[in-house]
């Protein structure tokens, strides 16, 4: 009995030092997977100052690199929708990107737009104003792209709403949202130069979430975590360098759109 308690130690022993929880790899920029319709998994980046989307296997070798062209003065704001076969039936691989500018003055706004692209950067749709993008089922399988549109150089700023049908074939994702508003997010006031607030409101059936903060670099700067019991975060950025950042909610292997803050 003493030696089968001592093998069952020494089994224990090797489960332990074998099942530690160990770093594969790091990636100085945002980095998420998706399940590609004939590919399978792969991870994908957003690659700010280079203006690229790195698509690695899982063995994080280089898949692929798609460029993302913005205009003179615009920044990469979020990559969405890898697909190969959601917005027309080739066989490359195309992915929906939004950009921005940051507008100075005694007014400060921001431009968006989004631009749907293939793998070799070929551009299938422009969409000017447009901040928010999701994919909504509009009838039995029948899915469309949503674009909301905004014009923050008027005030009360314009808005408006672009409807895609899809050229392709939906493929069920966890990075496909079925609702507009899965995380409402708004930071005030915005530029900031001592606290600010950063309001948010959960889905119903999250619980806790993690608030996560970039640089244009990709790069991560703060990270809380966050419950539904509260709506908002009210942070001290005194020892944040000025400059625009990034920030997004991520729960359930799900990410919300980006949004920004100016750091004065």
């Amino acid at each position: 009995m003493k030696q089968f308690f001592s093998t069952l130690i020494l089994i224990f022993s090797f489960a332990v030092v074998y099942g530690q929880i160990t770093l594969q790899k790091t990636y100085n920029y945002s980095t998420t997977v998706i399940k590609l319709e004939t590919l399978g998994y792969k991870y994908y980046l957003m690659d700010v100052p280079n203006a690229q989307c790195r698509i690695y296997n899982m063995d994080h070798s280089i898949f692929k690199t798609i460029n993302c062209a913005v205009p003179n003065g615009y920044y990469l704001a979020d990559i969405k929708f890898v697909s190969e076969n959601l917005f027309n039936t080739d066989s490359q691989i195309e992915i929906l990107y939004t950009y921005y500018k940051y507008v100075s003055g005694t007014s400060p706004y921001y431009i968006y737009g989004t631009r749907i692209v293939n793998e070799n950067g070929n551009n299938l749709l422009s969409i000017d104003g447009a901040q928010y993008n999701y994919i909504n089922k509009t009838g039995e399988n029948e899915y469309k792209l949503f674009s909301y549109c905004f014009d923050y150089s008027v005030f009360p700023e314009k808005v408006w709403t672009n409807i895609y049908s899809l050229g392709g074939t939906f493929v069920n994702s966890p990075y496909i949202s079925a609702n507009k508003s899965d995380v409402l997010l708004d930071a005030f006031p915005n530029p900031a130069s001592d606290i600010i607030q950063l309001n948010y409101e959960l889905p119903e059936n999250v619980k806790s979430a993690r608030l996560n903060i970039f640089d244009l670099n990709g790069k991560a700067v703060k990270n809380y975590l966050i419950d539904g019991h509260s709506d908002h975060l009210s942070l001290q950025v005194n020892d944040i360098s000025s400059g625009v950042y990034l920030y997004f909610i991520e729960y359930d292997n799900l990410r919300s759109p980006s949004k920004k803050i100016v750091i004065q």
